[in-house]
Order: structure tokens, then C-alpha cells, then sequence
């Protein structure tokens, strides 16, 4: 019998190594208006053989003028930066001369919703603004492997014309897969497509799992629907009406699939669940590949699954592996991310139905749940 771990593997594109790509020190742009934390940063970073220099902004002016000069390979950015803040010079650079951006959040809960926010506007990553968080041997490697990623991405293939030929049949539940920088589309489409959907709603995120408790909260505050953890222990089914989150990194799969609907377990406990693995968005991957295996045909081919642009390539390789059980797949094309990778990994080995943009997909999403509520399942 072929595993699911040994399809995803077979498969045309790699799942992604989580290790530090190789390639030239990065250049660094820390800034914040605590001197102290200026001078922590730059002292973690400089003695980094794999960082070239850091360079200090103090204010969102101080920032836009480095950019202008010398555009650094990666931004740590304090998301309560005074004046202009975080969220305001994310969504900035995002417009004006996008640059890979990982938040510096305090503990707050109210700067924490602003990292989120400013992650759902571009930026990359979060990591803790104190003087243990930003010391830590693994924030160097997340914000430099960050850096580097954007840096080797492909030059972007041409985007393919969009497909909307999509089957009426009814959705039982629909998955949105947001890979890194991926999480404004993810959360355009929910809400857009949100009030003709009565089946389950599944969010999977590349976000670390530390901060998962605070980003579902924040979620559960933000959308009309709501949101909450979905259950990985106890063999619940998925719920309907608020948005189900789950974590790549619990590498969650499709256990069982019924009458009671679809059920999710995280990864058994195992060598392999060591707290010093990496997070990985290989979760992608292995939640579409148990899907294809473990559901019956027809729930497969009532399962759809949107695969966000996102950094990395994961997904694509489950989303194709679905694709051929006769699940409806989609992938978002242009991507809103700027650094997306993903989308063209999943056009490249030609993993979807269709290929469109937020606006389509919500139009097209829409359909199908008008086509399920029709339906009265």
C-alpha cells in the first residue's frame, strides 16, 4: 500500500527543506524606537556570519530614506513604532518598494493584534520584541532564511489565462492554504466568500505555533463569523459557521470521513515531533495527500481547496495529488503576496482546476456554495 508520505514525496515539486538557504550574508534593517533594542538587534546580527550588516532606522522616515538609499535584504520592524507605525510602514513597503518585513511585537495583547494585522497587510513573520526572543540563535535563522527565499525567488512565468470552468456540484468543505505572506488573500476569500458557505471552513497557516492561541483570538475579534482552533485530539468533525484554523506545523491529516463529516488529527507523538523540529509548511502537503487517500470518492470530489501565493512551494505537490482524486482545486493567481512562489510551483506542474485572482475565486467559491446550500446538504 502506498503512504501518503511516499505520494507526497513522489510527486513532481519537492516538499520544502526548512533549512537556511545558502547564499550571500544578508543586509538588515532594524527599526525601532528604542535605542536599546536597536543595539541588541545589531549586536545579534553583525556577529552572524550570514548577516553583511544592520543597518538602525529610528522612525518610519528613518526607514523610507534606507530604502531609498541601499534597499536591505530583510526589515525587522517594531509593529508599535512611534509616529508611523508598524502597520502603516508595512502596508508602505508593501506598495511602494516591497522588501521582506518580520514584525517585533511585545507581549500586549494589543500590539500583538497589530502584528497580526500587519501580517495580514505583508509582512512575513513575527517574532518577540524582548531581549531573549531576539537573541535567540533561531530568530537570526528565521528573519536570514526569510531574506534569502525572497532573494533566489524565480523570475515569475507569465500568469495563465484563468480556467472557470468549475463543476456545480455541491462543497462538504473547503480548505484556504496560507503559506508565508499568504494570509490577506486567505482572509479576502473567507470573507468574501463566507455568508454562501454551511460546510466547514478550514484556514491552514504557516504561523508559528507559539503565537497560534493569540492569532486565533485575534481572528475570533476580526471576522463576523468567528473563528477557533479546530481539534486535532479528540476526533471531533470539523465545525461549521466560524472559520476553522489549524497550524501546518501540527501536520494535520484527514483521519476519517462520514456521515459525522470530516475529522483532523495532528501528527502522533513520535521522535519526529521533537520541539526542535522546524515548524514547516510541509503540513500543506501532507493534509491535501491524506485527504485524497483517507476520504471516499464522493467526499473528495466535494472537497475544495485554495492554495494562497505564498514564499514557499509547499502545497502544491498535495494540491495536485487532490487535483487527481477529483477534488476541485484553485490557486490564486496573481498573487497579492509579492514574494509569492507557490502559485507559479502549482502552475508549473499544473496542480489546478483554476488559476484567478481573489476577485474570482470569491465569485467562483460563491457558486459552489450557493450549489451546496441549493443542494440541502
Amino acid at each position: 500500500m502506498v503512504t501518503t508520505a511516499e505520494q507526497v514525496f513522489s510527486q513532481p515539486t519537492a516538499v520544502v527543506r526548512q533549512a537556511v538557504p545558502e547564499g550571500p550574508p544578508v543586509r538588515v534593517l532594524v527599526a525601532d524606537d528604542d535605542p536599546a533594542i536597536r543595539s541588541l538587534v545589531r549586536g545579534v546580527f553583525t556577529v552572524s556570519p550570514c548577516c553583511s550588516g544592520c543597518v538602525e532606522a529610528e522612525d518610519a522616515e528613518d526607514v523610507f530614506a534606507a530604502l531609498e538609499a541601499s534597499p536591505p535584504d530583510v526589515i525587522l520592524l517594531r509593529s508599535a513604532l512611534a509616529g508611523m507605525n508598524g502597520l502603516q510602514v508595512t502596508r508602505s513597503i508593501m506598495v511602494r518598494h516591497p522588501v521582506p518585513v518580520v514584525i517585533m511585537a511585545d507581549q500586549a495583547e494589543e500590539d500583538m493584534d497589530r502584528a497580526f494585522e500587519c501580517l495580514r497587510s505583508g509582512a512575513l513573520d513575527i517574532v518577540t520584541r524582548t531581549e531573549a526572543g531576539l537573541s535567540l540563535p533561531e530568530t537570526v535563522t528565521r528573519v536570514v532564511s526569510l531574506a534569502r527565499q525572497v532573494r533566489a525567488l524565480q523570475k515569475r512565468q507569465d500568469v495563465p489565462e484563468a480556467r472557470p470552468d468549475v463543476s456545480a456540484l455541491p462543497v462538504q468543505a473547503l480548505f484556504l492554504l496560507a503559506g508565508t505572506g499568504a494570509l490577506g488573500a486567505a482572509l479576502r476569500v473567507w470573507q468574501g466568500c463566507a455568508p454562501s458557505f454551511s460546510v466547514p471552513v478550514v484556514l491552514v497557516t504557516a504561523l508559528a505555533p507559539s503565537l497560534l492561541p493569540g492569532f486565533v483570538r485575534w481572528l475570533d475579534d476580526t471576522l463576523e463569523e468567528g473563528a477557533l482552533l479546530a481539534d486535532l485530539n479528540t476526533g471531533q468533525p470539523l465545525k461549521v459557521g466560524p472559520l476553522n484554523v489549524v497550524a501546518a506545523s501540527a501536520l494535520p491529516r484527514v483521519v476519517a470521513s462520514g456521515d459525522r463529516g470530516l475529522i483532523l488529527a495532528g501528527l502522533p507523538e513520535g521522535p519526529w515531533s521533537a520541539s526542535h523540529v522546524s515548524s514547516g509548511e510541509n503540513g500543506f502537503d501532507v493534509l491535501l495527500a491524506s485527504l485524497a487517500e483517507v476520504a471516499p470518492e464522493e467526499t473528495v470530489k466535494e472537497t475544495a481547496a485554495v492554495l494562497l501565493g505564498g514564499l514557499h512551494s509547499s502545497g502544491a505537490a498535495g494540491l495536485s495529488l487532490l487535483k487527481r482524486a477529483r477534488g476541485r482545486t484553485f490557486v490564486e493567481l496573481p498573487a497579492l503576496c509579492p514574494f509569492a512562489q507557490s502559485s507559479f510551483t502549482a502552475v508549473r506542474i499544473g496542480a489546478a482546476d483554476v488559476y484567478a485572482n481573489v476577485s474570482s475565486l470569491v465569485a467562483l467559491l460563491d457558486g459552489l456554495g450557493a450549489s451546496q446550500a441549493e443542494s440541502g446538504a
